[in-house]
């Protein structure tokens, strides 16, 4: 599978869908996945945010740390230490591991669990480097103008994206 494009864009799609979807999403993701790797021969990587995230802090503290400090520090503390331990280069590093392999495509997913842990536009813009020309399609629940994202379509950024939209917005 090669991808190419008139500006040399970085490969990266976003499917955005409304929140409520969520469950259907997963389920279509799954079958997906199967789909395109029986029928196809497409090696898809999932990568689930969420589940990665919480591997990384299963490797730095306890979950009993983890409590121990929020009810030492409070809520917002124990969110900035994640974030710092949820770095932009422990994830990508993290990630690089999950692609040691043969693969043609990327799914990201459960980007809205891992909110506010880590955010979309983060980990977008520090993959180029880690998937090279390899297509990735970010499964984003909430909106994509196609220059911002907007989580649960209630938290708005105001960041330039080089992806593109996978679907366009119904009429």
């Amino acid at each position: 599978m090669k991808c190419k494009g008139l500006g040399n864009e970085i490969p990266y799609w976003i499917f955005d869908y409304e929140p409520e979807n969520e469950l259907l999403v997963r389920d279509t993701i799954s079958k997906l996945i199967s789909g395109f790797e029986s029928k196809h021969s497409i090696k898809i990587i999932e990568i689930n945010l969420y589940n990665l995230c919480l591997k990384i802090l299963n490797q730095k503290l306890t979950d009993e740390k983890l409590i121990k400090f929020e009810k030492k520090k409070g809520s917002d503390a124990l969110l900035e230490k994640v974030r710092l331990i949820l770095n932009q280069e422990t994830t990508k590093k993290e990630i690089s591991e999950i692609l040691n392999v043969d693969y043609d495509l990327i799914f990201l997913t459960g980007i809205g669990n891992a909110w506010p842990m880590v955010r979309a536009h983060s980990i977008l813009n520090n993959l180029y480097s880690v998937t090279g020309k390899k297509p990735l399609v970010l499964f984003y629940p909430g909106k994509f103008s196609g220059l911002d994202l907007s989580l649960f379509g209630e938290f708005k950024t105001k960041n330039y994206y080089r992806a593109f939209r996978l679907m366009p917005e119904a009429m």
